[in-house]
């Protein structure tokens, strides 16, 4: 008995169009496929260059507006007297403490009752932005005129800093009489600023 594949009577026009689709989608499988997909890998790729290029234009606009503003802050930095001028600890602090002994000469009203004690420079190792110029100074002034100097160290120009302020009230007696060529306090503290040098190094 002989196998025929041939289709039943009427159904061999829906038969040859199933083979048919078939067919074609095997050759799109084997032909097509790739070539579709890399072109619509090419696609998505151009898309993202293209919205790229978009943000690098409107980041190119601003490029001017934000180099001026660079420009600006640094004339700024440039002109404003934030740090002291010298370029070494030991020239700073030699200058620091000349500042402080005129800020007394100036403000003290009586030569007798406002005087400098002493003045230690420090140089501190702690790490920092920028190198710390420290004197530490002690003095004998009336309380008035204290607070006149005090105000005027720490509202200077270039910036410093008056920290670690402490006061005695000392009245000094000679012979059972008090002392008239000092003030009635003695003043501890630490005057600093900044110089344009690493901090921290000892």
């Amino acid at each position: 008995m002989a196998l025929t594949l041939l289709p039943a009577p009427g159904k061999g026009k829906p038969v040859a169009i199933g083979l048919t689709l078939f067919a074609l989608v095997i050759a799109y499988l084997l032909l097509f496929h790739g070539f579709f997909a890399q072109h619509i890998d090419y696609a998505t790729q151009i898309a993202e260059l293209k919205d790229n290029e978009l943000r690098f234009r409107q980041e190119a606009k601003l490029r001017g507006e934000i180099e001026q503003r660079l420009a600006e802050v640094r004339q700024f930095q440039a002109g404003a007297n934030y740090f002291l001028p010298e370029e070494s600890f030991d020239l700073a602090a030699a200058n620091l403490n000349s500042q402080i002994k005129q800020t007394i000469a100036d403000k003290g009203r009586d030569p007798q009752r406002c005087q400098l004690i002493s003045s230690q420079n420090e140089r501190p190792t702690a790490p920092e932005p920028y190198q710390r110029v420290v004197v530490k100074v002690r003095m004998r002034c009336d309380l008035d005129d204290l607070a006149e100097i005090l105000y005027e160290l720490e509202n200077a120009t270039p910036f410093l800093f008056v920290i670690e302020l402490n006061l005695y009230m000392q009245q000094m007696f000679q012979g059972g009489m008090p002392q008239p060529n000092l003030g009635d306090m003695d003043a501890r503290f630490d005057v600093y600023g900044y110089i344009r040098q690493p901090g921290g190094k000892g």
